[in-house]
């Protein structure tokens, strides 16, 4: 008589493996990079170090994995999604109905509702540089100027696009060729901009001239880069670099306005915020701090963990500043901007470079485990007792 195998046993033997494999896949799935006030995470399939951007209700957002998003503000859910060749660490910009952001040297305009391309266009057809170093985290975001998007690329060049049709009406390229990782900026028909080589340039965009050129003091060999987003208030220009001396210049005469150097010899890599006639801007290594200066005056000073590569944003009186560490542990840090006290504080396991965006009450960060964060600003700034 064959042997038959009772129903309930094969019942309770497939409920031990399916109990098995749940414990398996629960300890292989990563532990979320941050936990606290979390209205709501979306995963992009890899880190994150683009920088959100928000309008008109949608999150806007690209991944290292190419994929850029469009994600509802207040719910998390995906809108749409296209897949870039090459992964995305820019900010985007936000132009009437166009998305544009750059992936590898290529630059992309989306329609802002459906996620269709309008154009693409590729600055040159060769494989992009992916890295310079551990702290090369961004690449130079596009910025619009009287319907024309300005980016930099790998080899040297500033490159102007028709944002109607994609179309190449601008192109400067520095003599060294070096990549430009700076977001420029756009002043009275001039593009200012800086390169990998710490030398900081203005252009005419009218005939393509070189106006000035003005080369960091104390860069050192194979440092020096200016990384940051290019600024400009009462004819001074602002910017972070990759080197001890912050030293915002004079548009008019490319020469330093005031400086201030670090006593620690540290980077001042950050994308400076201007308040109040204050500069605030973020430090790396040996000092690890938020600095707040007053033409070459130090204000306050904040000590803190991590390094400093992103954007920070004011919110009212809040300073809202996120660290970096390799990788590792970094923090998400509020703080009261007219004196640098801490107001509170968050860890970002895994954190990367992906400035913060503030907006319809949610700060929005990425983080190394792939996801995207909305969380509460109310409960971090007035967190329960």
């Amino acid at each position: 008589m064959p042997c038959h195998t009772p129903r309930h046993s094969l019942t309770i033997a497939s409920i031990a493996f399916l109990f098995s494999l749940a414990s398996i896949f629960a300890a292989e799935s990563p532990a979320p990079s941050i936990t606290g006030p979390v209205v709501w995470k979306f995963a992009t399939g890899k880190e994150v170090t683009a920088a959100p951007v928000v309008a008109n209700g949608v999150v806007y957002c690209g991944s290292t994995n190419g994929q850029f998003f469009a994600i509802d503000a207040n719910t998390g859910q995906q809108l749409w999604k296209y897949a870039a060749r090459f992964p995305i660490s820019c900010r985007a910009a936000v132009q009437n109905d166009l998305i544009i952001f750059e992936s590898g040297n290529t630059l992309y305009a989306l329609d802002r509702t459906t996620g269709r391309e309008k154009w693409q266009f590729v600055a040159k057809p060769y494989r992009p540089i992916a890295s310079m170093d551990l702290t090369d985290y961004h690449r130079s975001s596009p910025v619009i100027a009287n319907n024309v998007v300005y980016f930099g690329d790998d080899w040297g060049d500033i490159n102007g696009v028709d944002l109607s049709t994609g179309l190449p009406i601008f192109e400067f390229t520095t003599e060294a060729g070096r990549p430009i990782r700076s977001t420029p900026a756009i002043r009275d028909d001039v593009v200012y901009f800086g390169d990998w080589e710490g030398d900081v340039f203005a252009v005419s965009l009218a005939n393509k001239k070189l106006l000035w050129k003005y080369r960091l003091e104390n860069t050192r060999p194979y440092y020096g880069a200016v990384v940051s987003e290019l600024l400009i208030q009462h004819n001074v220009l602002y910017f972070g670099s990759q080197h001890d001396i912050f030293a915002p210049l004079d548009i008019t005469t490319g020469k330093p306005a005031w400086s201030y150097s670090d006593p620690n010899h540290t980077y001042l890599p950050s994308t400076p915020v201007l308040h109040n006639g204050n500069v605030i801007i973020g430090s790396t290594i040996f000092t690890n701090a938020v600095l707040c200066l007053n033409k070459g005056d130090l204000v306050w000073k904040f000590p803190a963990d991590g390094i400093f590569f992103t954007r920070p944003v004011v919110h009212e009186s809040t300073l809202v500043i996120n660290s970096t560490n390799f990788g590792k542990t970094g923090w998400l840090y509020l703080l009261d901007i007219s004196n640098g006290k801490l107001i509170n504080k968050l860890p970002i396991e895994k954190a990367t470079a992906s400035a913060p965006a503030v907006s319809d009450g949610k700060i929005f960060v990425g983080a190394g485990d792939g996801c995207l964060y909305a969380l509460s600003l109310a409960e971090l700034i007035s967190p329960p007792r």
